[in-house]
């Protein structure tokens, strides 16, 4: 009796792990990876393109960019927070390395929709040298948020991402 309930238990055992559960596999590789992330990107890819050919003509306009751009970013920064990183060591840095390069582009987004407010709120008075700053500030927090984009566009691409490597 003690070996027939051993078999069972040692049959339960091996058919368990085959029950329910989700079909991911349990180890996160390199290709996979960039397959689940070139998905998430391919998703925003349209809206990117968009928000970059947007041409604002006001300073509301620049807000309501700004605010496009930072939505965006968070959307993707989430949506790649969602996939597991690849257990190998290497590959995992290159992909931790392109998620550090996304969050870089936080503090320049942050600036850059502080700035956009500050000219929005600038060109409805009469202070002209307001109104210049507030603009220099824009700019320079748009040069600021191009650069770190570009960053990290240029790290998917060197990871093997093809949407992640091109979203402008």
């Amino acid at each position: 009796m003690t070996r027939a309930i051993a078999a069972a238990l040692l049959l339960a055992a091996l058919l368990l792990p085959g029950c329910g559960g989700d079909d991911q596999p349990r180890t996160m590789t390199k290709a996979r990876y960039v397959a689940e992330g070139d998905d998430v990107c391919a998703r925003l890819t349209d809206r990117f393109a968009s928000a970059g050919a947007a041409d604002p003509q006001t300073p509301q306009d620049v807000e309501k960019s700004a605010g496009v751009l930072a939505d965006l970013y968070g959307e993707l920064e989430k949506g790649l927070d969602g996939i597991r990183l690849p257990a190998d060591p290497a590959e995992r840095r290159g992909a931790a390395e392109y998620l550090a390069a996304v969050r870089a582009t936080d503090p320049p987004l942050a600036r850059l929709r502080s700035s956009a407010q500050r000219f929005v709120a600038a060109a409805g008075s009469d202070d002209t040298r307001e109104l210049t700053q507030a603009g220099i500030a824009v700019r320079s927090a748009l040069d600021a948020f191009r650069a770190a984009q570009a960053q990290a566009n240029r790290r998917a691409l060197d990871y093997g991402f093809d949407y992640c490597g091109n979203l402008d």
